[in-house]
């Protein structure tokens, strides 16, 4: 009968581990996290390249990788990204992040329509090579 229990036990606390391993933590919500999984279905309305320069070749094979965020485009063409549509690792987040403190949106994207300043959806390409 002792046998026959402590079956059971084990069965009970293999079917509670086995059971808390789907769930994950409550995460740490930060100020960025703040439009995080609202992005589903909505389209970017552009996609910038925040490490290429112009005349640059890239290379056949060369991964590319492109990220969608909500951002806050300012009329000066700077832009300040207020949430990762998925969550991106660190290295990748501080990368784009530091990338993007420098990059300017040229003024012929808002002149033509193409953009406009406001919080908006973008795609944000890079090349995982200079990722460091």
């Amino acid at each position: 009968m002792k046998t026959r229990g402590c079956y059971f036990l084990f069965f009970l606390i293999l079917c509670v581990v086995a059971g808390c391993k789907g769930t994950s933590s409550p995460s740490t919500a930060s100020g960025t996290d703040e439009y995080a999984g609202a992005c589903e279905g909505e389209k970017a309305k552009a996609i910038l390249w925040v490490d290429y320069k112009r005349g640059r070749k890239i290379a056949d094979g060369t991964p590319i990788r492109t990220v969608k965020v909500y951002a806050d485009v300012h009329a000066d063409g700077s832009l300040k990204v207020l949430s990762w549509c998925k969550k991106q690792p660190m290295k990748v987040e501080n990368y784009l992040l530091k990338r993007v403190e420098v990059y300017r949106i040229r003024k012929e994207m808002f002149e033509g329509g193409y953009l406009k300043p406001g919080e908006q959806y973008l795609q944000l390409r890079y090349l995982p090579g200079e990722v460091k």
